[in-house]
């Protein structure tokens, strides 16, 4: 971690997380459906083991997922049977017989799922080219390249992993955000309104039009307001209450960094293992 945090100035940094806010948070306005089925953790890191899964499969270097390999995996039983249920009935995925298994299904990922998971991939792959952590044209290797996009996804499993047990454990301000419905696309709300209106004050306070916010995303106003309230207790954002207006605090921007730092040096060690022998070691 500390090795990839050496290699960034902080100019580079934020001209990646710009990049990651302006980029990422777009791709979740107007869309209501994929909010609601995405927009729980839980329910993207299941989405993401099932892609993996499927992609090692499709290499010939592991089993077909099915429901009850994830749940052996990630718990929570009953909630990955109703989220896999809804998977189907939008199309992300098909549950097939098992040849020599009657009583299992096989979960197929389809292109909806697999190119969501490519396109989010493929924004964050330019945030870490932006920050110097990838060589350039590895995005665009990623998009064009259907067999390194196999590899890649396949390769993903312990930056998953990361990932995964970083929200879920975690005590930073991503993690926190992460964990309410919706909560990273807030936190990238937050930061996009923040480096948009950045000067040379140590303290950016900006305007954030929370019931726009809501409607885009396709939440509840209440839900956001919560949100944004939950972090002013925790330290994370300021509000002046008589003005409208909202800053984020050194600990949020800080913590947030090291996040980021860290998923994008991660990303460049997927990139790494997709093109090496420890491709599928775990």
């Amino acid at each position: 971690m500390d090795a990839w945090r050496a290699r960034l100035d902080d100019q580079a940094y934020e001209d990646a997380i710009r990049y990651c806010a302006n980029s990422i948070l777009p791709m979740h306005f107007g869309e209501k459906l994929i909010n609601k089925i995405f927009g729980r953790n839980l329910q993207s890191h299941a989405a993401g083991l099932l892609a993996v899964m499927h992609c090692k499969a499709e290499l010939g270097l592991g089993e077909r997922p099915t429901l009850t390999r994830i749940q052996a995996e990630m718990g929570r039983s009953r909630t990955l049977s109703t989220f896999f249920a809804l998977l189907r009935f939008a199309r992300f995925i098909e549950a097939v017989d098992h040849e020599g298994d009657r009583r299992t299904r096989i979960l197929l990922a389809k292109p909806p799922l697999l190119d969501g998971l490519k396109t989010w991939l493929s924004h964050h792959m330019t945030c870490a080219e932006v920050a110097g952590l990838l060589p350039t044209g590895s995005t665009h290797r990623l998009k064009s390249d259907e067999v390194f996009a196999l590899r890649y996804i396949a390769a993903a499993r312990l930056m998953l992993d990361r990932v995964r047990s970083h929200t879920t454990h975690g005590q930073d301000a991503w993690s926190w955000f992460d964990r309410f419905d919706c909560g990273d696309r807030i936190a990238l709300a937050l930061l996009r309104a923040h480096y948009e209106d950045a000067g040379e004050q140590e303290t950016h306070w900006f305007f954030l039009d929370t019931r726009q916010l809501a409607e885009r995303l396709g939440i509840s106003h209440s839900h956001l307001r919560n949100v944004v309230n939950g972090a002013e207790a925790r330290g994370f954002v300021l509000q002046d209450r008589r003005s409208h207006r909202t800053a984020l605090t050194p600990q949020m921007l800080n913590e947030i960094r090291d996040f980021h730092l860290s998923f994008w040096g991660w990303m460049a060690e997927t990139a790494d293992h997709a093109d090496g022998e420890r491709t599928f070691a775990a």
